[in-house]
């Protein structure tokens, strides 16, 4: 019995000592540095150095999933419309014009004809007396001045009609002259947006109209060019990945940020054709003006080989892209230099 009391004491100091040893231990701490003591014994502790450090690894191994919106681009072809509907009005004008011109012509014949017969029937009644005159004569004059008053009457229904197509004319001539302020309105517009003398195609010795339809013209191949070149296979892309983004292939993820910088370049490059705080130099309007003649696109004779050994707008541009690993752009333009040369 002894024994047992004996034993039974041993075992409760000795659970007692390893419940006490137990609440001795220190919970995780991060410090800046250890102490001598806490080098020996550092199983709870972990320097913040070692921390960061696991932190960045775990951030590198972590990728991004970067959606993007499709660019949608509105195709707008109201000033083309605009200038055929004037152009048919001026047409139109000009026809009426020539109608007022014709009626006014056979007004003054008819006038002078009518002047002449009344001057001609007062020297008739003049030199003719009662006296001497015979039946016949008499019988004469009246069916003559029978006539002139049915040529007169005539003469006063045409004036009256003509008068009314005057009237007419000059209801036309007043639109018109509203449709010509309203042109020139629209093509100071068009002057103030677009630098017109720089685009391709200008002559200084054309006309005003031809040449706004050659900016229209270029504006309308650029946007066509952009969208089956750029955004059509942008679109296309993403539509076969949207239900589910985040399984894209390599292929088509570098596909998509080629197309999209090539846009984005290739706007850049047009926008200097408007701005007027970006100047134009070098062979930036036969590059415009190629992308209409060669189906291929871009013509790279027209481009400056890249300097890596001076620093460029372009040489910062090309080694961002190197870090994304885009080596290849389908329009590699910037600040007239090609991208692509290495």
């Amino acid at each position: 019995m002894r024994y047992k009391i004996i034993i039974s004491l041993f075992l409760l100091s000795v659970t007692i000592s390893m419940y006490a040893q137990q609440q001795a231990k220190n919970p995780i701490r991060i410090v800046d540095t250890l102490s001598a003591q806490e080098k020996t014994t550092r199983n709870p502790v972990i320097l913040k150095t070692e921390l960061d450090s696991l932190i960045k690894q775990y951030n590198i191994n972590q990728v991004p999933v970067q959606l993007k919106e499709p660019i949608k681009e509105t195709k707008d072809n109201t000033l083309m419309y605009m200038f055929i509907v004037m152009i048919v009005a001026l047409l139109l004008i000009g026809w009426l014009l020539y109608l007022f011109y014709t009626h006014q012509k056979k007004l003054n014949r008819i006038a002078i004809h009518l002047n002449r017969q009344l001057q001609y029937s007062a020297i008739n009644s003049n030199l003719s007396t009662p006296s001497s005159n015979t039946l016949k004569e008499k019988n004469k004059n009246k069916v003559t001045t029978q006539i002139l008053e049915k040529k007169i009457s005539d003469l006063n229904a045409e004036l009256h009609k003509l008068t009314k197509e005057n009237e007419s004319l000059n209801r036309v001539v007043k639109e018109y002259n509203g449709i010509q302020h309203e042109y020139d309105s629209l093509k100071h517009g068009i002057s103030k947006i677009y630098k017109v003398k720089n685009y391709p195609g200008y002559n200084k010795d054309k006309a005003d109209t031809p040449v706004l339809q050659a900016v229209l013209e270029t504006e309308n191949y650029v946007a066509n060019y952009a969208y089956e070149k750029f955004l059509k296979p942008i679109l296309t892309i993403t539509d076969s990945n949207k239900n589910n983004p985040a399984k894209i292939n390599a292929e088509d993820s570098e596909k998509l940020l080629d197309l999209l910088v090539s846009l984005s370049l290739l706007y850049i490059e047009y926008l200097y054709l408007r701005v007027n705080d970006l100047s134009i130099g070098g062979k930036m309007v036969e590059r415009i003006h190629s992308l209409k003649k060669n189906g291929n696109g871009l013509d790279h004779s027209l481009l400056k080989k890249l300097n890596t050994e001076h620093g460029s707008r372009a040489l910062v541009l090309r080694m961002v892209l190197d870090k994304t690993r885009l080596h290849q752009l389908s329009y590699p333009v910037f600040d007239e230099t090609d991208l692509n040369n290495q």
